[in-house]
């Protein structure tokens, strides 16, 4: 199924990427998408995949951190940004297959305006993962913050478990991604699913329908 990358939800991510890229222009352009996956895949360097003209794929936002709200959102992509930008140093910041994000992340999250709070204990699990976001980071995305907060709702709806109506059931159309032997397959409002396209992160394809 063809898919329009300029969906709003898409749109509104892929500018403030750009606003990301202004105030660090070591970073590359990536093409964002929706994972289909609750939880989010692991933050290790193999997700990270350059096409032919430039442009990085790897970068997912979830439906939970949507479900989470824009701040949630905005920091996520910062935090996929620091990733990144390690990935273009080739400077490892993860172990324990992308889970465990050590001091070299933190290093990288300052660059992109996340700090580690000084009197913050690490994760056992997760070490230094959860930076947040600093009042001037804040400020600088504030714009987008708003654009993602007047999209993200009207998009929540059609994410949640499809309804047994049948109006309801004629609008959506199965999406299902390239995994063997069996695809994972999941239903979807069809005017949703034209916003851009949305990944499988254990495969690495894009669902579609048949």
């Amino acid at each position: 199924m063809p898919t329009s990358p300029g969906g709003p939800l898409i749109q509104a991510l892929q500018a403030l990427w750009a606003r990301i890229q202004t105030a660090m222009p070591d970073l590359p352009p990536v093409r964002i998408a929706i994972a289909s996956t609750l939880s989010p895949p692991g933050h290790g360097p193999e997700r990270w995949t350059t096409e032919d003209d430039g442009t990085v794929t790897g970068l997912y936002i979830t439906a939970s951190t949507l479900r989470e709200g824009a701040d949630a959102v905005v920091s996520e992509v910062l935090h996929h940004a620091a990733h990144l930008l390690s990935w273009t140093r080739d400077t490892p910041d993860t172990h324990s297959r992308g889970h465990y994000h050590t001091k070299k992340f933190v290093d990288a999250a300052q660059d992109v305006g996340l700090v580690w709070p000084a009197d913050k204990p690490r994760d056992k699990r997760t070490g230094y993962a959860d930076v947040e976001l600093t009042p001037d980071t804040h400020e600088r995305y504030k714009r987008d913050t708003k654009a993602l907060a007047d999209i993200i709702p009207g998009v929540l709806p059609h994410l949640e478990t499809p309804s047994t109506g049948q109006s309801s059931r004629q609008n959506r159309v199965t999406l299902r991604c390239r995994c063997v032997p069996k695809p994972r397959s999941f239903q979807m409002h069809a005017s949703v699913a034209a916003q851009g396209p949305i990944v499988c992160t254990v495969c690495g394809s894009e669902f579609a329908t048949d």
